[in-house]
């Protein structure tokens, strides 16, 4: 299995507070951002785009109205949180407007472009590797003893977190989801006395995803990686080990046996 650098995890994010961003943009002097934020939908939803052209446009905007909201009030005048706050609001309107255009699982199959589809197509196969190679247990995977003998609450409960990503539609919410399982493993890993570094919790992760079967995982994936507007260090190291975990699994064959193979 490959090695992933050792991370311990951090406190926990700041609080979000999408209904303050919205009145904040009530606010008079802030009509040319919400100025911005309708043009830019209007042109979105002008035509179909393919993902990689939806990944630029997303985050060439980004870029753009971080750059006028430190032009007009009250985003000009807020504190670095109070910011923050506002980029996350601003990510969370326009994803949610057009969720059903960019997140793979929601795009009709009669306008999806090859990039789309091929998220749908891993997140089949993951499906169907759950199922066929479910016999695979917690030793093939290689966690340790004493982790597994503290397991099975924290695997199921880190499993659900994961399965909850599909109720949300902000890049931010779904992060979230990420980061509460990939913690609740952090947790089992100290309460079983082990070190906290990936030589533990990677092979803990694969076998959490094994098998609590999240649905719709590789396409949650790369909502993420293609939309969101803001990664902390902390929430790259999950989901390159998530990739790592998709690719794993995806690539289990009828001789596999163990998280050596």
């Amino acid at each position: 299995m490959s090695t992933i650098q050792t991370y311990i995890p951090e406190e926990k994010p700041a609080k979000f507070d999408f209904q303050l961003f919205l009145k904040q943009l009530k606010s008079k002097k802030a009509d040319p951002v919400i100025r911005y934020i309708r043009s830019f939908l209007t042109k979105f939803n002008q035509k179909l785009w393919t993902a990689q052209e939806q990944e630029k446009l997303i985050n060439d905007f980004k870029d753009f109205i971080i750059e006028r909201m430190t032009e007009f009030e009250p985003f000009s005048l807020m504190n670095k949180n109070d910011f923050e706050n506002s980029i996350s609001g601003v990510e969370k309107l326009i994803m949610t407007k057009i969720y059903e255009q960019t997140f793979s699982p929601e795009i009709p199959s009669s306008v999806i472009d090859d990039s789309h589809r091929s998220d749908l197509e891993i997140d089949e196969v993951l499906q169907s590797n759950y199922k066929d190679f479910s016999h695979l247990g917690i030793k093939d995977f290689e966690v340790d003893e004493a982790i597994a003998a503290r397991g099975d609450k924290f695997i199921n409960l880190a499993g659900e977190e994961l399965n909850k990503m599909d109720q949300f539609k902000s890049p931010r919410a779904k992060i979230i989801c990420i980061l509460n399982s990939c913690k609740i493993l952090f947790q089992l890993i100290k309460r079983s006395d082990q070190t906290q570094n990936a030589d533990e919790f990677l092979p803990l992760l694969i076998y959490t995803v094994h098998k609590t079967a999240p649905i719709h995982l590789y396409s949650n994936l790369m909502f993420i990686e293609r939309f969101a507007f803001t990664r902390t260090s902390e929430v790259q190291y999950y989901i390159v080990s998530l990739n790592a975990v998709v690719e794993y699994i995806k690539n289990l064959s009828s001789d596999s046996s163990s998280a050596d193979e």
